[in-house]
């Protein structure tokens, strides 16, 4: 890994972390200027008030977080790819929805 890339590596870890994303359950590969995350997104929900009953809510909140997540990322001026490869959520258009549990 270039130095380059480890640096890009991190920021794209700090943008994760600063979304509350729980980065253990990611992998993250930066190759040149592509970016590449694999793995399944959860979001930590740190105050009781942030819990949502309904899983259509939560759902909705992932998607909104997923969405601003891959909205940073690609302005980051040295990212030319990125590419997601989720288990439990996919890209559909421009929508991010939940993959059905198999």
């Amino acid at each position: 890994m270039t130095l380059d890339e480890l640096r890009l590596h991190r920021m794209v870890q700090g943008i994760l972390v600063r979304n509350y994303v729980n980065t253990q359950k990611l992998e993250v590969e930066v190759i040149g200027n592509s970016v590449y995350i694999e793995g399944e997104l959860e979001i930590f929900e740190y105050h009781s008030s942030q819990r949502k009953k309904d899983q259509v809510e939560r759902d909705l909140e992932t998607a909104r977080a997923l969405w601003h997540i891959e909205k940073q990322i690609r302005m980051l001026p040295e990212v030319q790819h990125l590419e997601f490869k989720l288990r439990n959520w996919e890209k559909r258009g421009m929508q991010w929805t939940r993959r059905p549990v198999v």
